[in-house]
């Protein structure tokens, strides 16, 4: 099937697929043939066919994808969830895996994070009916806010959406719900990308990487890694 033969990027033992959620024919009934049954009902409640085979393609890479590290076929791979929802893989014994994997897709685009720790990614496409204005103080801590709002305003919306993918990433990476509050994940505002201060159930800055992804023009998005083994 046509994915890219190199994930696009490699951060220490993780590596990064970027792929596009347009599909031949051919393709979409292939990826379909490989989804579980549980996907694809998930996949006929769409009530939009757009949306409906954006699904489709988007879970039958992550199964091509992820049959590249486990040496298995896509059909066969398993999912397990965490209580807040964040997938897994499963052995088959039914246990948990160590290979770990992140799934953030937006438009036409998805972004997939593989690797042996903890870790989330996040993608956005610069949605012209998010009003970053109205969201920047929801989203923002007080020293991000501060900082966004002295940018000049054609340089403000891929600021914003640079914030809320690294924190959307941490969030992902953590397996908490978006309920824990993103305004308290604070991030550098200049520099390499890094994390500042958390929530307490996100443990210490210093426990994660944070990575900056350029996935296309347009398009903003982030990868939170483990330090360590965590």
């Amino acid at each position: 099937m046509p994915v890219e033969r190199k994930p696009f990027s490699t951060f220490e033992d993780v590596d990064v697929w970027y792929e596009t959620l347009q599909a031949g024919e051919a393709e979409y009934r292939q990826y379909g043939r490989w989804l579980s049954e549980q996907e694809r009902q998930t996949a006929q409640r769409f009530v939009r066919e757009l949306h409906r085979r954006r699904y489709v393609v988007c879970h039958g890479k992550v199964r091509l994808l992820l049959s590249r590290y486990l040496e298995n076929s896509p059909e066969v791979i398993r999912f397990g969830r965490q209580a807040l929802g964040k997938p897994y893989l499963l052995d088959n014994n039914g246990e948990p895996q160590t290979l770990r994997f992140n799934l953030s897709h937006s438009g036409e685009r998805m972004v997939l994070a593989v690797g042996r720790r903890e870790l989330g990614v996040d993608v956005e496409v610069w949605d012209p009916r998010h009003d970053p204005e109205s969201l920047a103080g929801e989203i923002l801590a007080p020293e991000e806010l501060a900082h966004w709002q002295r940018l000049p305003p054609d340089r403000r919306r891929e600021a914003f959406y640079r914030f809320w993918t690294r924190k959307e990433s941490l969030v992902k990476a953590v397996g908490a719900g978006i309920g824990m509050g993103v305004a308290g994940v604070i991030t550098t505002t200049v520099g390499a990308a890094g994390f500042l201060a958390l929530p307490e159930p996100c443990g210490l800055a210093s426990d994660w990487h944070l990575l900056d992804l350029e996935p296309d023009s347009e398009m903003s998005g982030a990868l939170t890694i483990a330090c360590g083994k965590r």
